[in-house]
This record gives C-alpha cells, sequence and structure tokens, in this order.
C-alpha cells in the first residue's frame, strides 16, 4: 500500500495536448516510442529526442528513421560524447551532439535549455517515466525559471519497484540541491563548464 502511494506521489501525468516542441528525456525506449506517436498524430510541430549512448543502437527499433545516421555518429565520437539531441520537425531532421554537463537530469535540462536558445517554445509536452516525472518537474521549473514557458508532463509507466526507491532517493536529494545558488549547484553535481 506504502509503495502505490509513493509512486502516485512521484508520477506526474498531465493529458497531452497541442504544443510546440515534445522533449523525451533520454533512458528508456518505451519514452522514445510515446514521443514518436504523439508527433506523429500532430500534437506539436517539433520532437526532440534526447538519446543516451547506450541508446543510440537501439533507436531502430521505435521506427525511428535516423538510426543509421546516429549510429555513424557515435562511432566518430569518444564515449564520453556520444549523447545526442534529434530533432523532427517540418524540414526533416537534425541530429546534434550537445555539450551536456552532466549525465543525469539536472544536466540533461541545462542542455535543453541551451539547444533551445532562441527558438524557445511557449508550449512544451516533456516525456519521461512516471515516477520520474516529479524530479522532472522540479528541475524544468529550476532552469528555466523567469522563462515563460508552459510545461505538460506525460508519463510513460513503469513497474519496477526498484526504481520507484531510488527515484524517491533522488527527488529527496534534488530538492535540497536545487534550493542552492547555481554556482553551488555545479559544484555539488560536479558539472562541467
Amino acid at each position: 500500500m506504502r509503495l502505490r502511494s509513493l509512486h502516485e506521489y512521484l508520477t506526474l501525468n498531465d493529458p497531452p495536448g497541442p504544443a510546440d516542441l515534445i522533449f523525451v528525456l533520454a533512458g528508456r525506449m518505451d519514452r522514445k516510442r510515446h514521443g514518436l506517436e504523439l508527433y506523429r498524430a500532430g500534437v506539436a510541430p517539433r520532437l526532440l529526442l534526447s538519446v543516451g549512448r547506450f541508446e543510440v543502437s537501439k533507436m531502430a527499433t521505435v521506427d525511428f528513421e535516423g538510426a543509421g545516421d546516429l549510429i555513424a555518429q557515435r562511432n566518430d565520437l569518444p564515449p564520453d560524447q556520444r549523447h545526442f539531441f534529434c530533432e523532427m520537425n517540418a524540414t526533416g531532421l537534425q541530429i546534434e551532439h550537445p555539450k551536456l554537463p552532466r549525465w543525469n537530469t539536472y544536466g540533461e535540462i541545462l542542455g535543453l535549455r541551451g539547444y533551445l536558445g532562441r527558438q524557445m517554445p511557449g508550449r512544451m509536452i516533456v516525456i519521461s517515466s512516471d515516477v520520474h516525472m516529479r524530479r522532472v518537474a522540479l528541475t524544468v521549473a529550476k532552469v528555466f525559471h523567469g522563462i515563460p514557458l508552459d510545461a505538460r508532463y506525460c508519463a510513460v509507466p513503469t513497474d519496477d519497484r526498484r526504481y520507484l526507491l531510488k527515484e524517491a532517493i533522488k527527488l529527496a536529494a534534488y530538492w535540497v540541491i536545487l534550493l542552492l545558488p547555481s554556482a553551488l549547484i555545479r559544484r555539488v553535481l560536479r558539472l562541467k563548464d
């Protein structure tokens, strides 16, 4: 019973609605599948997939047209640079390798803000695993503070109890860390410049 309550607390799941951008966090292939489904259904004109180095070879399994190009780019980069942002829009597919300050939720959201730059959406759908969403929302609120952004959080279900407990611990740590000034956050999370 307590695990169910914890799961409900950690989970944020807004109904998807029209947006300017769908952003899918790295980590699990079911997230990519859900993002592609929403994009192909016309929910947003832009889809941005964050793809970690261990996901690259699995991208063909989610019907991603650029899987071959992604593998070729991965093979040309050193392992510590093999993180990609793959944007699909009306002009086609662009594959970038952002300079993430760290491979964690905070680093990925910082990378997203840097990537968006002047093309900041007004409305954004964020896709991740259900129990990851409260931490994602906390991080988005911190990183995009002062920017008019309407973020919706569309969750993909998970069943792994170990993941649930790990996420609860990480959320508690993020609550404390994200209260710190930005310079201290960078030090505590050991972010690269």
